[in-house]
């Protein structure tokens, strides 16, 4: 796929063959090596150039990839009504629970965790109510985010990390990248991280994608409910495994997150009803 994307001039860094010019690929025991020629560029800048070319590539993305046949048929299971996700949330309470930023607030991690499912549930319920299941799918890269980007002069140079490739809805990666192109952080506590998105950054995301792709209405309609539940399965993963996300602890993240899911249940409709008028 990737040299599929090269050839048609997409910003994928190009991959190095392998000596006899076969592969791309070198397999040394259970692991796989790949090499890809250096790309010059740097980091997200928060520019609204960049957020609406991040928006730009991946309508070209989804275009490019719109017919694109593999004997290899990638998942269809996403962040969208996972049982994995809801298994996580379940899981976090023993995960954490021993955490010294837990302990005396077990009974206010416990009303965390149940929030964050009673709202993956809502949001979940939202979007199969709108129909996703009848949806057309095709590849989407399923990971689409600032930091699996290089930027140059405001433009997106090049795209990497295709290893969570799904068949999906592309409304999904629309979402997802959505949210985290106008997500905001701030310093290491998240619990001083703001709530809300950069509605600039959002909006400037989606007039890019819509340059060559517009969106139909009853995927806007569901557009918030799908940036929710990529909110809560992209964090309880990580924290269900190993306890923090990153490192951050992971009690406070999932307060943050909570934060922002409240957010985005209040302020979902208005983003939509903005860029309709």
């Amino acid at each position: 796929m990737q040299r599929y994307l090269a050839e048609r001039n997409f910003p994928v860094p190009q991959l190095v063959p392998t000596r006899d010019g076969d592969d791309t690929m070198v397999v040394v025991g259970d692991l796989i090596y790949e090499m890809f020629e250096f790309v010059p560029g740097h980091g997200y800048d928060g520019s609204a150039e960049s957020t609406r070319d991040g928006g730009r590539v991946l309508a070209e993305f989804h275009e490019l990839l719109s017919d694109f046949e593999s004997d290899w048929e990638p998942s269809r299971q996403g962040y969208h009504d996972n049982n994995t996700v809801r298994s996580n949330l379940n899981g976090i309470p023993s995960a954490i629970g021993k955490d010294d930023s837990v302990v005396g607030k077990e009974s206010e991690l416990m009303a965390t965790v149940g929030r964050l499912f009673e709202a993956y549930e809502a949001a979940a319920e939202h979007v199969n109510a709108g129909g996703i299941s009848d949806w057309p799918v095709q590849i989407v890269h399923a990971d689409w985010h600032p930091g699996n980007m290089l930027f140059l002069r405001g433009r997106v140079a090049a795209v990497i990390d295709y290893d969570s490739l799904h068949l999906l809805p592309p409304i999904t990666d629309v979402a997802n990248g959505a949210l985290q192109f106008s997500i905001l952080g701030g310093p290491v506590d998240p619990r001083q991280w703001p709530p809300e998105l950069d509605e600039d950054r959002f909006n400037a995301f989606l007039r890019g994608y819509e340059e060559n792709n517009a969106l139909e209405e009853d995927q806007l309609e569901v557009l918030a409910w799908l940036m929710m539940e990529a909110l809560i399965a992209e964090a309880v993963m990580p924290i269900a495994a190993t306890g923090s996300f990153g490192r951050l602890e992971g009690f406070r993240f999932l307060q943050m997150i909570l934060r922002k899911v409240h957010w985005l249940e209040h302020n979902g409709p208005r983003l939509i009803a903005n860029r309709r008028s």
